[in-house]
């Protein structure tokens, strides 16, 4: 699986779980679309193609039309971004995110 990290994952320690379980990770800074709009990003993700996007924006579902995508799209919500606390975190989305379903 290919997964997209949002801007505010940029930490490389934040791949390290996917990459232990096999997945492929990049983030936006990666691929070049740091500063891009979520559409844009979302739009570019898809026809990359990533099979996943992880972002701690919570206002996404509410910014975005998510259903129509054919991408999964996973919304952490938490109190902060720092990567010792969203690594846990991470471990337990690389566990079942083949599971997920698109939009």
């Amino acid at each position: 699986m290919l997964i997209l990290l949002d801007e505010n994952l940029l930490s490389k320690k934040l791949k390290q779980p996917f990459l232990a379980q096999g997945h492929s990770v990049l983030n936006v800074y990666d691929v070049g679309w740091r500063g891009l709009k979520d559409k844009e990003i979302l739009d570019l993700a898809e026809n990359y193609p990533f099979d996943a996007f992880i972002t701690a924006d919570k206002n996404l579902p509410y910014q975005q039309n998510l259903a129509n995508r054919s991408i999964r799209v996973i919304v952490i919500n938490t109190q902060t971004t720092r990567p010792y606390y969203l690594l846990p975190l991470m471990e337990k989305i690389s566990e079942f995110i083949l599971s997920l379903s698109v939009g």
